[in-house]
């Protein structure tokens, strides 16, 4: 009986992610008023957004916005408006909410058919 209410749990947090995560160690740049600029690393990503580990993490609750930007990127001018959804002792959750290109703001399925064409 206890495996079974075990599986139960494990199969309702599956559940809670819809989008499929891959591990990628990538360099990142955080930017907040609260604490400037901060260098950390990607856990894992997925299509909707990204968990940052971070060392001496700042303080910040969920909800607060984050500006990302992806240092190894091919597109390096891009950077992404994120929302904070979770927060761990490792780092943040993040929720992608759109993007800047050139001064100007997007929504994130509009950046998929931009590298879509570019490919």
């Amino acid at each position: 009986m206890v495996y079974k209410l075990a599986k139960k749990n494990n199969k309702s947090m599956a559940d809670k992610r819809k989008q499929l995560r891959q591990m990628v160690n990538a360099p990142v740049l955080l930017s907040h008023s609260a604490f400037g600029e901060i260098k950390a690393i990607t856990g894992d990503i997925s299509n909707t957004g990204v968990f940052i580990r971070i060392n001496n993490k700042p303080t910040l609750p969920k909800g607060a916005h984050i500006k990302l930007q992806f240092l190894s990127s091919v597109y390096p001018n891009v950077s992404f408006n994120t929302r904070v959804v979770r927060v761990t002792d490792e780092g943040f959750g993040l929720v992608f909410v759109d993007y800047e290109y050139g001064g100007e703001r997007f929504p994130m399925n509009n950046l998929k058919h931009i590298w879509n064409k570019e490919a």
